[in-house]
């Protein structure tokens, strides 16, 4: 018994997988390799819990309204897939916080439309991959990956008396703002 234990312990010590009571030990990982996660840009290391807020017009605290000088109280209304949004408007800008955890591709759909040729994010906001679509001179929309399941997409659109204002001009710079206060506000999943 003692052979037989101690050519197991040589053989393991080769590299090869050793058996015990006709189970294999996994073969040893080469140094060097990843993992398939760790080669995803759109896997997300430190998921947030979009659910943790089931009206998104709570997305946004009051202060951040404030710095933001958006209106204080928001509109709900309901996204294209069939869950709460909510829109905050005034003459300056508008601005909608669209949760998604319903459909569960996280941000791989968008980024097959709006990311680089391969569907790879082209954006990154607060460390999480990030697309932008719907962008013009005036409007902007970041969507970002807050779990391999879950998406979040801010929509910044200028309004009227915002046209002068600097800060609008870079519309996606608004949305990324937004949606880096958003993400401040989350918990971790």
């Amino acid at each position: 018994m003692v052979l037989v234990a101690a050519g197991l312990v040589a053989l393991g010590s080769t590299g090869c997988a050793t058996v015990v009571s006709g189970v294999p030990d996994p073969a040893p990982v080469p140094a060097g390799a990843t993992s398939q996660a760790a080669d995803d840009p759109l896997h997300i290391d430190h998921p947030k819990n979009l659910k943790a807020f089931p009206d998104p017009c709570q997305l946004l605290s009051v202060e951040q309204l404030q710095q933001l000088k958006a209106a204080i109280t928001g509109e709900p209304d309901q996204s294209e897939w069939g869950q709460p949004k909510c829109t905050w408007r005034n003459q300056q800008f508008s601005a909608t916080v669209a949760p998604d955890t319903v459909q569960g591709d996280g941000l791989r759909w968008e980024s097959k439309i709006h990311g680089d040729e391969q569907g790879n994010p082209t954006a990154e906001v607060s460390g999480y991959p990030a697309v932008h679509g719907g962008t013009s001179d005036i409007r902007c929309s970041t969507i970002v990956g807050v779990s391999d399941a879950d998406a979040l997409t801010v929509h910044f659109t200028t309004g009227s008396d915002g046209r002068g204002n600097p800060e609008y001009a870079a519309p996606c710079a608004m949305s990324d703002k937004i949606t880096g206060l958003v993400l401040a506000n989350l918990p971790p999943a």
